[in-house]
């Protein structure tokens, strides 16, 4: 390799890393900004967040999934091959596309959020779901901006427009809260201030990037310019030739062909003549397609991955639309039964953090899952993902564990009070299933099972439809949270046997060893919750005392756990030996074990 193909392949990673760490902290931002509209708003305010922000996300999801991936590989094309011009028309007809598709959208929402407040059958969310639909004026085109910036290869410029999107959002989010309710506003009121958090971030992401491109623009044609002058300078005879050539191939197709011409590289115009001039000033519709045409190119490239987008935020939106209708016709009115969803709610950030974490790591594997099926190499392949799938399956199965024994004083430190134990108890059972979903799902797009996470989890969809409905009127939001729990091992389940068919890695594989994962899990969960409860004896009731035991019972349970799994060998030597810094001493301690 070349030393300047090893510059450039530097860059890429470092790009790609970038990118990956600004995409988990804003996940993480996001999950986590649910603590304190909780602890500011109430459950009232959380509920109703939590019944309009799973819409938000599925219309947004509509709008804008797959765009900064097709835009990006449309843009890299034409980079690849010097077209800038493309490039323009593809940002241009993208920003046209998405623009027109957001106000579509913002106007759908605001003109429709009493016919969707009646869908969720709670009239209290109507003003929060009219606040969150400006934020579909913005996301979109900032969507556009940044697939084109990853297309260029400028992938910190896009990182750091997502991470000041969510601290804006965030920011803006507080402070609306503390302002409205230290107006004592009412609840709906409340909650449609934070979710105009979602605009405010939206509009800063989008600025950000606007200006970086106008100053990009600005610098292109400066360049330009200068080209001009050096090829008037240093090619008189062509210029005498074809009188007002440059001028008219800079009309067309900006600065690209005019560096050309001063690079040398249009060396024969003598012998091409009118020829070459009229193919560069009016190119043809194969090699400059048209506005529409590029439309047409990213819709069906971003099709495929939008189906695939809107699989787990259609799932999400199944809660909304029947918990809150079921909870009313059991005699809660409108706002209890947005308490109670907030209630419900309350585990949730914790799962999907969980779940985000697995998942930040399975998609590392996607490239070399890629790489092993195009070499034919099953056997590499079956050895990742028997490696992910154990992974999943023993950091699943622990936070599981830590998350049910500690959910007392998780409850109280996070949201002040123990109300809905049962359900946070319930809904914090999810994240084995959770993970293995979530990982699964990310192996099967790497050998290229596409469709089959997405199916799976449309049936566990109608699986949370059907159990909602019987569930939730005999036991309220218990229930809700224990056909979450079955609706999302469903899911787990079925992609699990895809996994075992497609790519040949049956779960006793990676399974193997579940007795000796079950005694590390007790003695974890045993050591946590008594340390815990000590802490939280010794200081007293309150939040305090669940904040310390909490901080007490987490990190002892962790590190109990990581003995055990490493003198029980539920994990091997050189998978420790990929940990950062410890990892070489925790695989030598292992190897010595199996002495």
């Amino acid at each position: 390799m070349t030393e300047q193909n090893l510059r450039a392949a530097k860059q890429v990673v470092h790009g790609a890393l970038w990118l990956g760490l600004a995409t988990a902290m804003s996940k993480l931002i996001g999950t986590l900004q649910k603590i304190p509209l909780q602890n500011i708003g109430g459950d009232g305010v959380f509920g109703i967040y939590n019944a309009v922000y799973p819409f938000y996300v599925l219309l947004t999801a509509i709008a804008t999934a797959g765009i900064p991936i097709a835009v990006s590989r449309l843009v890299a094309d034409c980079e690849a091959v010097g077209d800038q011009l493309g490039s323009r028309h593809i940002i241009r007809a993208s920003a046209l596309l998405m623009g027109t598709t957001g106000i579509a959208g913002w106007i759908l929402m605001y003109s429709g959020a009493e016919l969707i407040a009646g869908w969720i059958d709670n009239l209290h969310t109507i003003e929060a779901i009219k606040a969150s639909s400006y934020a579909l004026l913005v996301v979109p085109l900032a969507a556009v901006l940044r697939g084109y910036d990853q297309g260029k290869g400028r992938t910190t410029l896009s990182a750091i427009s997502q991470v000041a999107e969510q601290v804006v959002r965030v920011a803006v989010m507080i402070t609306l809260l503390l302002i409205f309710t230290g107006q004592q506003a009412a609840d709906d009121v409340i909650a449609a201030g934070a979710t105009f958090g979602s605009f405010a971030g939206g509009l800063c992401g989008l600025v950000l990037l606007v200006v970086v491109r106008g100053v990009e623009l600005r610098n292109e044609r400066r360049q330009a310019l200068t080209a001009s002058v050096v090829s008037c300078e240093e090619k008189p005879a062509v210029l005498d030739t074809h009188v007002g050539l440059i001028p008219a191939v800079h009309s067309s197709s900006g600065n690209i062909n005019a560096l050309a011409v001063a690079s040398g590289e249009q060396e024969d115009w003598r012998n091409h003549g009118a020829e070459r001039a009229e193919g560069l000033a009016s190119p043809s519709r194969e090699s400059n397609p048209s506005f529409g045409t590029w439309m047409k190119r990213m819709a069906w490239t971003a099709l495929p991955i939008c189906l695939g987008a809107i699989v787990v935020p259609v799932v999400n939106v199944v809660d909304v639309f029947t918990v809150p209708r079921l909870l009313n016709a059991e005699g809660y009115t409108g706002t209890a039964a947005m308490i109670q969803y907030g209630l419900y709610s309350r585990a949730l950030p914790l799962t999907q953090l969980v779940t985000m974490v697995a998942g930040s790591l399975a998609v590392g594997l996607v490239p070399a899952l890629a790489e092993a099926k195009r070499k034919g190499s099953m056997r590499e392949q079956a050895k990742l993902i028997k490696g992910a799938m154990r992974a999943a399956l023993i950091i699943g199965a622990a936070a599981t564990v830590g998350l049910v024994v500690l959910t007392r004083p998780i409850n109280i430190a996070l949201y002040m009070d123990n109300r809905a134990e049962l359900a946070f108890a319930l809904v914090s059972s999810t994240a084995l299933a959770g993970v293995l979903q979530v990982v699964s799902a990310t192996l099967l797009q790497g050998i290229g099972a596409l469709r089959a996470p997405a199916v799976h989890l449309l049936a566990a969809a109608g699986a949370k439809i059907g159990l909602n409905i019987v569930l939730v009127p005999m036991f309220g939001i218990e229930g809700a949270a224990l056909s979450a729990l079955v609706s999302l091992t469903l899911a787990a389940a079925l992609n699990v046997r895809s996994l075992a068919r497609h790519g040949g890695v049956a779960p006793a594989a990676w399974a193997a060893g579940i007795a000796r994962l079950a005694l590390a899990l007790f003695v974890m969960g045993a050591v946590a919750g008594l340390s815990a409860a000590a802490v939280a004896q010794g200081i007293g009731g309150g939040r305090l005392a669940a904040l310390a035991a909490t901080a007490i019972g987490v990190p002892l349970g962790a590190l109990v756990f990581g003995a055990l799994a490493v003198m029980l060998g539920l994990v091997q030597p050189q998978e420790l030996a990929a940990v950062p810094r410890i990892g070489t001493r925790l695989a030598a301690l292992a190897e010595r074990r199996k002495r």
